[in-house]
């Protein structure tokens, strides 16, 4: 359904030239895709979360559904922020000339500027918060400067990208305990960190273009400005681009929100979106993965012998 009727749509309406990229005789600005791919998929997230309602015990009893592999979540994290380092700079699409590999070193500098800026600035968030150091919040902050840069990685200079990722960070935590605070349970922060911020990076690209004020604007243009037919720079164009970046935001979250939500609502309503009550007690992984004991945590790990022997003790 994502990959058949949501997706395409947007593809159409910016990367495949569509309206969007001709509204306003200036067109939406999206480098690698903070909204055509994360704000979309973020947007459809939430939308299926709150469909399916919180886990069993979640609010009442949170302790028991945090993350119990903090290394492979780190694991995970650098091998997505290696990636990005494809998907951004890869996303100049040639290099067959000196300022298209100037363009994607820039853009790369601005991934690892916005990506190292949102980790750290979410980690100490946390730890202002909780007065505890989390490695996750770590991990899920270095996501969120990735997400905030991918729109603008190509047309800002490293300063605002040191600025977009420090926005991000701030605006990840905000979402995520948002979401926290309406019961919406999204168990990994996609929503907060693809979706909240997906959006922030498309408004951030037009807030922090190249271009003197919003006198003239760069774009799709790289280091130089958007020309008129004569070849000098277009002038008072940065607000009208500044607005198509906001429609093109609210225009994703219209489309895949929307879809999204009928695709998720008729999933419920016909049974097919929640696994039943015995299996998410038990647990998806021991329920349908062998060993189950692979898969079980704290004293449901310990063997027959070891509990009868521990049970033993303590009646001692």
């Amino acid at each position: 359904f994502m990959t058949s009727f949501i997706y395409p749509v947007i593809v159409a309406w910016t990367w495949g030239g569509g309206w969007l990229s001709k509204i306003f005789e200036v067109g939406y600005m999206d480098f690698a895709g903070s909204g055509v791919v994360h704000l979309t998929g973020g947007v459809s997230g939430l939308a299926g979360t709150v469909i399916l309602g919180p886990r069993k015990g979640r609010f009442s009893n949170p302790e028991e559904f945090e993350c119990h592999n903090l290394p492979l979540v780190v694991l995970g994290t650098f091998a997505l922020w290696f990636g990005w380092y494809g998907f951004n700079p890869g996303s100049t699409l040639t290099m067959k000339s000196g300022s298209d590999g100037a363009l994607a070193a820039q853009v790369a500098m601005n991934t690892t500027l916005a990506a190292a800026t949102g980790g750290i600035t979410v980690f100490m968030l946390r730890y202002f918060i909780m007065k505890k150091y989390d490695v996750g919040a770590l991990c899920n902050g270095i996501l969120a400067g990735l997400v905030s840069i991918t729109a603008g990685c190509g047309n800002m200079e490293s300063g605002s990208a040191f600025a977009t990722g420090l926005i991000g960070a701030f605006v990840y935590q905000a979402a995520s305990m948002l979401l926290q605070k309406l019961h919406i349970d999204d168990p990994v922060d996609a929503s907060p960190v693809h979706g909240f911020c997906g959006a922030w990076g498309v408004i951030a690209a037009g807030l922090f273009d190249w271009g003197r004020g919003i006198d003239n604007y760069h774009g799709w243009s790289g280091f130089g400005c958007m020309e008129n037919d004569d070849g000098g720079c277009k002038r008072g164009i940065g607000g009208p681009a500044i607005g198509a970046q906001f429609i093109m935001v609210l225009m994703i979250i219209l489309w895949a929100g929307s879809l999204s939500s009928i695709g998720f609502f008729l999933l419920k309503m016909t049974g097919l979106l929640r696994i039943s009550e015995e299996v998410e007690e038990a647990g998806m992984d021991s329920h349908h993965h062998s060993p189950p004991k692979a898969y079980a945590l704290g004293s449901e790990s310990l063997s027959p012998s070891k509990a009868s022997g521990s049970n033993g003790k303590n009646g001692v």
